[in-house]
């Protein structure tokens, strides 16, 4: 059983364990540089000067749309309205190797709910939404209502969703001091597979919030901004577009870097808050994690945050061995944890291993990038990699697996692992299981 869940309402980097040689500086020009990439590379030539914070949601398209105006799937005015535009798409499922047969949708809105913890103070958080569409045109999108997104992503559009069969949702958390957007490559993709993608601006742990600095006051709320997440999907009204057309059996999550210690805690990795505090007490976990546990919130970590509607969890090269082993143990939801044998930020031998070896149950399986690094699991790489030098150390260096490469095994793999674990498909247990491996980066292993 989950623990009770607030009300909601509709309206990256983790820390570097003690005596790595990377400071507080560093990260905060990495991130200055993440949010640099966005502004820079993905605006063109159009200037930005709001911050996407301050922008207000524009969601209004999205929320009174009619899924059956035939007008926006450029049918023309003499469409025979009897003609289920979805029909003409080529019969799937389709190669997961590429990009689905969607165009993508997306909307940026805001919604608000009570968290336990804080008192009666209503917390409101950003989300970013990709969905699928069938639309070709119609007004460019902006992430985070401040970024150009990539051509084609398309602003509010008509999702093309048939309600006799509801799209999977996935929600994606981002790492400490990013945004929801950090990782657009992956839900795109996943979105033009069919899948709904919902993202969360992690309020007081965004870039906006922390200027790039590791401030982890709100790892608290991570978790239950997650699940506020399904509890506005399941309240939407009728008059939302999306209204009856997102599945409530299958649900996943996926999370970066610190959003990979909020899968973690969604799907039910435990915390024995009293050798956390006799740890910090002795100084065997690392000061900065301590100050995780100094908010008077340890009754809520003790109490946990397993959300049982999510029945499958991508955390990649996720964070917490240093209070979440050995409670990986508890986590029974079929878990692929992504990891890179390369990554600086989160070393395997520090993170990754202890978390996956406390992990039970044949469910689980791990792939590791053996040339990746801790930002090749987001668009670092692709936008601004090769100008960063503390960038190329982790991921984007020419030694490193190319990001192209990476986005085909990170997606097809998780599609493969979602394929098997929310359809049911088990044709793909060979592929997740090594056989004919889609690049010679990776190394599988499998819980038995």
């Amino acid at each position: 059983m989950r623990p009770k869940r607030p009300t909601s309402r509709s309206s990256t980097r983790w820390s570097i364990p003690e005596g790595r040689p990377m400071l507080t500086h560093h990260r905060s020009r990495l991130a200055a540089a993440w949010l640099a990439s966005l502004l820079l590379v993905a605006c063109g030539d159009d200037q930005v000067t709001d911050s996407p914070d301050a922008n207000a949601p524009d969601t209004d398209v999205l929320a009174d749309a009619d899924p059956g105006d035939t007008d926006a799937h450029d049918a023309g005015d003499t469409a025979d309205a009897d003609v289920n535009p979805l029909d003409e798409l080529p019969e799937g499922p389709w190669p997961i190797e590429e990009r689905g047969h969607f165009n993508i949708g997306y909307s940026y809105t805001k919604i608000a709910y009570l968290p336990r913890g804080d008192g009666e103070e209503e917390r409101e958080i950003f989300i970013s939404i990709w969905y699928p569409t069938l639309d070709t045109e119609g007004h460019e999108a902006r992430y985070l209502n401040a970024i150009n997104a990539p051509a084609g992503v398309l602003r509010d559009p008509t999702p093309a969703i048939d309600q006799a069969e509801p799209a999977p949702l996935m929600v994606f958390s981002h790492g400490n001091g990013s945004f929801s957007v950090q990782s657009y490559f992956f839900a795109e993709y996943l979105t033009s597979h069919g899948y709904v993608v919902i993202a969360p601006d992690h309020k007081g742990n965004t870039f906006s919030d922390t200027g790039g600095a590791v401030q982890l006051g709100s790892t608290v709320y991570r978790p239950q901004d997650v699940s506020a997440i399904l509890d506005w999907v399941e309240a939407l009204p009728e008059d939302h577009a999306l209204y009856g057309k997102i599945s409530p059996s299958k649900i996943a999550i996926s999370g970066h870097s610190l959003g990979g210690f909020t899968t973690l805690a969604n799907t039910g990795a435990t915390l024995d808050m009293e050798a956390v505090d006799a740890g910090c007490a002795a100084n065997t976990i690392s000061n900065r994690i301590c100050q995780i546990f100094e908010n008077d919130q340890n009754a809520i970590f003790a109490e946990g945050f397993l959300d049982d509607r999510f029945k499958a969890s991508i955390p990649m090269t996720p964070a917490g061995a240093e209070v979440y082993v050995p409670g990986t143990s508890a986590i029974e939801i079929p878990t692929l944890m992504w990891t890179a044998g390369r990554d600086l930020t989160l070393p395997n031998e520090v993170e990754g291993d202890p978390l996956w070896e406390a992990m039970q149950g044949s469910q689980h399986r791990r792939i590791d990038i053996t040339d990746g690094g801790h930002f090749t699991f987001s668009n670092l790489c692709e936008l601004l990699g090769g100008a960063v030098e503390d960038l190329q150390d982790d991921g984007c260096s020419p030694t490193n697996i190319g990001y192209e490469e990476a986005y085909l095994v990170i997606n097809a793999y998780s599609m493969a692992f979602l394929r098997l674990h929310l359809d049911g498909d088990t044709s793909y247990e060979a592929m997740l299981n090594g056989d004919d491996p889609l690049s010679d980066s990776l190394v599988f292993d499998r819980h038995e």
